[in-house]
């Protein structure tokens, strides 16, 4: 390797050593030298790697240079040694250009006696000039005169203490400044090191690519920016490896393999940042849905002939290339946006004509260049930024929609005219192909922007019947004839207008006889009779179905719905949150038994047509408001009850002057606000407060001063630190909600807030509970989770809170006590901590517990750790025993019953025996046993008839584990059997049937005594099997000979990294796994036989000429991958009449391939694909000769190992995305595990 400047090794060291004296080089020094390593200081010593000599050489120079500071050990014999000498005075000319620190170190010397060598220095003998000794001299004097540590003055002699006492200065010195790294004798040891994590790291790298690639069918997903960087920053680094092992094969000069080991070393760190960034992807991918390619869901009860009429109008004027702006109006609610809905799609169908339609909700009633160029962006999936100028946001715009030619842009519902270029659209015109569709309920804005414009009509009096009949009495329905005249005249009444007709149609779906039929045409006509305003009709006809509601409950639930933002997905379990908080939800015993009331609400609402129900991609269930129905129900607001609703319209800050008196319920959520009127507003009716996500930070103390009615405050989602004390004055307040305000520290006292019955303070930085909690003896619902700061929750408090039916405390701090909760006699939901097994025993076996609807008990700690989504937990650190069953709330949360037992702090072996588990179990789950010997399944499990899922992982099991191989718990003739189990899972692997993975000392998987006496075994409904990191497993099946008429049901078998294992099957088994169809072996070290053992077969009594031929009838595909000790496959023949493919790479010792190939029959089926390097198919043993011959054709020199959905770690696995539905372990051929 080429010299390297001496600036190339700066700070490879932290500490030179510099000593020449005999004296002290076998003792003090060296015991110095071991003392300073184990602390972690890189110290140089020269005797290491530098001969001792006169004359101080160059390679001793550059370590000087290159080390933070320098201890000299000086002795009675030091100065005997020029080179002693000359290693000072490099030291301290050092010095003099850097900022290297010097100790000296007087050993068995006072500095006196040095100073005094200093004059009696001799150095005739030697080659040394006059100037020379001067310096050297001068140089011995000046350290001799600094300060120092010195023997004899310190710890009375002791060497011990005296090292310790250095060691101290030096660590104090070093303290908060960087170690140095790169001795030239870990270079070999940390290149190995480095080699290892990157192969973890490109199996990381694999399974990323992996799911890119399979999303590549899937053309609207692509790579995140932070994937497509994090990818060619691990092919960067790789590559740095591979040029820093070529340079460190052969290298011997001490400063250059020092070098190269502070390289590699830094090369460490770096592949762990890139693991970390790895683990932590949400998500890969983003979805980019075909962009202006997207098909609109559209309503079934539509009126065909409405339909073609208008429709037909407009898609002439889009088919005329004369035609370049069409605008499309009418009276709200007619069903302009409907029409255009079925163009955009129709249109998506035309091929040739347009390459994209783009559809925009412009949103907002006034006008909003912002708001508009916003909207059009996310519709053409541009990134802008809000806080930029307009005109560089209207440039951006411009510069897109030019690079798309032949486009439709239809912005729907505008109601105001703009100018084109102000926001930043192209002129339609030929030479682009493009066109502007715009739909508006006033003719003006079409005339004001110059488009040529296309009315939509009302329905015909037949066309109105037709859909009124439809909506209120259905299809099949036949009315009588004075009935059906009153229904024709109600549809008359409605105006032909189709929102009114299905929003009145619905209201009065149900009515019987005459009379009701009569009451309601009455009623409706008695609304409109006044009213001579257009606008104003629709908005009375619409008000009649809100009067149909009768039940003034039902009113107010659907005006609450008004207080979201317009055209926002309102969530459907927040609404009834609130609806309970507000009291319109009457008390109940069961948290449930509320839901299913707010349900039944949302049912007579949307079958009233007032609201529209809907799903959306992730599975959440949301409402949503026609514009025109929200419009109404703020014109009801906007007297009594009344409203002030500015939710999602943008705001910054609110004025004083807003806030009237006489509001009752103010809506402000999801805005920009920062800052509230500094002067008390005074609202003494105001009964519900929703800032909820705005960017509040500081709330002024006296804001809450002057709304003593106050029944509902939401401040969740914002930045604030402390709350107000004036909020300990609002004494009426049922529902105070905090959550998710991560920098909230501070909460005042709640001691008068005894009317409270909903507090939530999730997701905060507090430190302890409010003062004053114990007194809220009304208190329904109480959430502190997720709040990781918070450490004590004391009993006595929690006791008095006797009426709470919800109760949040996981991922914090407190731990409870099982008398505790057994106060709290109405506990339906409860997620809390205990101290122990034994508290968890107390509880779990209590009436209470029975009772429960939805509960997460943990012993030990999973701070901080989402829980709540069952199948993303495996990479959380307190999470290590879980028993689960439950079922998602449409929003996408887990309400299921589990137990998460952390026994890393405590031994846990016999308490499996006291576990006392729930009876509706449906997920089990085990991980991270440290002190097990071995697990026998809790005996509480014999009444768990739901489990369908088993998980066991990172156990320190080391003899069995039992809850498999021999409980009689799970016996098919016990009382118990696992005849439910669909899926086994060791770390909750997904699509992995049974998977057992991290457990360091489990010796065995399966034993004798997995078979029950009457000759089944229990888990024979388990397909899949994945074992992985199990270094002290020997065997899969240990003294396991089950009768021959006993089969498993296992299709999939997959090994990696199981160290000790010698052999995988025993050959007499083979007979009872005839669906196995897939076996992968990877990293096995001493696999020496993939199939063993013949005495069992003869001694069964199959004929000799048999005994070397099994036969696997549905075996596809074999992998086998860096199994250095791999002798054979099998020493007999295999016939496998569906084998597709075998891969071997990286097995050198394997030189035959135990095939039986009946080409000959006619039933003859092609030979299976081979791959492996060409040196191993060319150095391949056959037992025929035209065998390879054969083969020779279906040999593929290429491979590719891909294990998609596991990354490895250096001592653990982690499953960040995996998901159960999502993962695969993939291998050529299009098997998917």
């Amino acid at each position: 390797m080429a010299s390297t400047s001496d600036a190339d090794f700066q700070l490879l060291y932290d500490i030179f050593l510099s000593f020449r004296g005999l004296d002290t080089r076998k003792k003090f020094t060296d015991h110095l030298y071991k003392a300073l390593k184990l602390e972690g200081f890189q110290t140089f010593r020269d005797d290491d790697v530098i001969e001792r000599g006169e004359n101080i050489k160059s390679e001793l120079r550059k370590a000087i240079r290159n080390s933070r500071m320098s201890v000299i050990v000086l002795s009675k014999n030091y100065a005997n040694s020029t080179a002693c000498l000359f290693e000072i005075r490099t030291i301290l000319e050092h010095r003099m250009e850097s900022d290297h620190w010097i100790l000296p170190v007087f050993y068995e010397v006072y500095p006196w006696e040095i100073k005094e060598q200093a004059k009696s220095l001799d150095f005739r003998k030697k080659k040394v000039t006059v100037e020379e000794v001067k310096g050297l001299r001068a140089a011995l004097k000046e350290v001799a005169s600094m300060a120092g540590m010195v023997s004899q003055n310190q710890c009375d002699g002791y060497e011990a203490k005296f090292i310790e006492n250095i060691v101290g200065v030096l660590k104090s010195k070093l303290a908060g400044k960087h170690r140095r790294v790169g001795s030239h004798l870990e270079l070999d040891k940390s290149m190995q090191n480095l080699k290892r994590k990157v192969e973890y790291l490109s199996s990381q790298e694999n399974d990323i690519n992996a799911e890119i690639s399979r999303a590549k069918s899937q053309p609207w997903r692509r790579p995140k920016k932070e994937v497509e960087v994090w990818l060619r920053d691990v092919q960067q680094l790789k590559d740095d490896v591979q040029r820093l092992e070529q340079e460190a094969v052969g290298e011997r000069n001490v400063f250059s393999r020092a070098l190269l080991g502070k390289h590699v070393i830094e090369k460490v760190q770096e592949v762990s940042e890139l693991q970390e960034k790895g683990r932590v992807f949400y998500s890969l991918l983003i979805d980019e849905h075909p962009i202006g390619r997207l098909f609109i869901p559209l309503t079934k009860d539509f009126v065909q002939s409405t339909k073609a009429r208008n429709t037909e109008n407009i898609w002439e004027c889009l088919m005329n290339d004369e035609v370049r702006r069409v605008g499309i109006y009418g009276m709200g609610g007619i069903g302009k946006t409907t029409i255009m809905k079925h163009i955009h799609n129709r249109l998506l169908e035309e091929t040739g004509k347009f390459d994209f339609v783009f559809w925009v909700n412009t949103v907002s009633k006034e006008f909003d260049t912002l708001k508009l160029q916003m909207c059009i962006a996310k519709a053409l999936n541009l990134n802008l930024v809000d806080d930029e100028d307009e005109t560089i946001r209207a440039s951006k715009l411009y510069a897109a929609l030019s690079q798309k030619k032949k486009y439709v842009l239809i912005l729907d519902d505008l109601w105001e005219a703009f100018p084109l270029d102000s926001v930043g659209i192209p002129e339609p015109n030929r030479s682009n192909g493009c066109k502007l569709v715009l739909t508006t309920r006033s003719l003006d804005v079409c005339r004001r922007m110059d488009f040529t414009t296309v009315k939509v009509e009302l329905l015909t009096e037949q066309e109105a019947l037709t859909l009124f009949l439809s909506k209120a009495t259905g299809h099949d329905m036949v009315l009588a004839p004075d009935v059906e005249d009153i229904a024709c005249l109600i549809a008359k009444e409605c105006a032909c207008l189709p929102l009114a007709i299905v929003t009145v149609a619905g209201s009065l779906r149900g009515l019987k006889g005459t009379r009701e039929w009569r009451n309601a045409l009455n009623g409706l006509i008695s609304l409109t009779k006044e009213v001579s305003d257009g606008e104003r009709e629709v908005f009375e006809r619409l008000k009649f179905s809100y009067n149909c509601l009768g039940d003034e409950v039902l009113k107010d639930c659907f005006l609450y719905c008004s207080m979201y933002p317009e055209d926002h997905d309102i969530p459907v379990e927040e609404l009834i949150e609130y609806w309970i908080a507000e009291g319109l939800i009457a008390e109940m015993k069961s948290v449930e038994a509320k839901f299913d009331r707010g349900h039944t609400i949302l049912g007579k609402l949307t079958s009233s047509c007032l609201l529209e129900s809907s799903t959306n991609i992730d599975g959440q269930e949301y409402l949503r408001m026609h514009d025109l129905i929200r419009d109404m129900a703020l014109r009801i607001t906007a007297s009594r009850p009344r409203f002030m609703v500015k939710a999602g319209e943008g705001l910054e800050s609110v004025l004083y002057e807003d806030w009237l008196e006489d509001l009752e319920r103010i809506s402000l959520m999801h805005n920009y606000i920062s800052e509230l009127p500094i002067r008390p507003p005074v609202c003494p009716r105001l009964t519900t407060l929703l800032l909820k996500a705005n960017h509040l930070s500081i709330i002024p103390e006296s804001f809450f001063t002057n709304m003593h009615s106050l029944v509902v405050l939401d401040l969740s989602e914002n930045q604030i630190q402390s709350l107000p004390e004036s909020v300990s004055n609002l004494e009426k307040l049922h529902a105070l909600i905090l959550g998710d305000c991560p920098q909230l520290e501070y909460v005042p006292s709640l001691e008068k807030l005894i009317a409270l019955k909903v507090f939530k303070l999730n997701s905060s930085l507090i430190e302890e509970v409010p003062r004053g909690i114990e007194k809220l003896v009304n208190l329904r619902e109480l959430d502190l989770s997720c709040s990781g700061r918070l450490e004590k929750f004391p009993g006595w408090m929690l006791r008095r809170l006797s009426k709470l039916q919800c109760l949040r405390m996981d991922k914090t701090r407190v731990e409870v006590l099982a008398e505790d909760l057994l106060c709290l006699r109405q506990l339906k939901v409860v997620r809390v901590q205990f101290q122990n097994v034994q508290e968890l025993t107390r509880y779990v076996t209590s009436q209470q517990c029975q009772g429960l609807e939805m509960y997460s008990l943990v012993v030990g700690r999973s701070l901080l750790k989402d829980l709540n989504t069952t199948y993303k937990t495996s990479h959380y650190k307190g999470l290590n025993c879980r028993f689960v069953a439950g079922k998602r709330f449409p929003d996408g949360r887990f309400v299921g019953k589990e137990v998460c037992i952390n026994t890393e702090s405590e031994p846990f072996g016999s308490e499996v025996d006291q576990l006392v588990l729930p009876r509706n179990i449906g997920f089990f789950e085990l991980h991270v046993f440290h002190n097990l010997i071995s697990l026998s399944a809790p005996p509480s499990l014999k009444d768990a008839k739901n489990l369908t899922k088993f998980c066991v992982g990172g156990c320190g099991i080391s003899e069995s584990i039992e809850s498999i191989s021999s409980s009689s718990s799970f016996s098919e003739n016990g009382r118990f059997s696992l005849a439910t189990l669909e899926s086994c899972c060791w770390f909750k692997l997904p699509d992995c049937r049974f998977c057992v993975g991290g457990c360091g000392r489990l010796e065995s998987i399966f034993s004798s005594s997995s078979f029950s006496e009457d000759g089944r075994i229990s888990l024979r409904t388990v397909e899949s099997c994945c074992l992985f990191n199990l270094p002290d497993c020997r065997v899969l099946f240990y003294g396991l000979v089950p009768p021959h008429n006993i089969t498993f049901n296992l299709k999939e078998l997959c090994l990696r990294r199981c160290q000790t294992i010698k052999n995988i099957f025993p050959v007499e088994l083979l007979q009872n796994f005839p669906n196995l169809s897939l076996l992968v072996v990877v990293s096995c070290e001493n696999v020496e036989d993939i199939i063993v053992g013949e005495q069992a077969m003869s001694e069964r009594g199959h004929h000799r000429e048999d005994i070397n031929k099994i036969t696997l009838p549905r075996l596809q595909n074999v992998i086998l991958n860096s199994l250095p000790s791999l002798k054979s496959i099998y020493a007999g023949m295999m016939v496998c009449e569906c084998l597709q493919k075998i891969k071997v790479v990286n097995c050198p010792m394997v030189r035959r391939l135990p095939l039986s190939l009946d080409m000959d029959s006619k039933q003859a089926t092609a030979p299976p694909i081979i791959e492996g390097a060409e040196e191993w198919w060319e150095s391949l043993e056959w037992d025929e000769p035209h065998t390879k011959t054969i083969l020779d054709p279906f040999y593929r020199g290429k491979y590719r190992y891909t294990i998609s959905g596991l990354t490895y770690g250096e001592s653990q696995v982690n499953y960040t995305r995996c998901k159960i539905q999502h993962y695969k372990f993939e291998v050529p051929g299009g098997i998917a595990w």
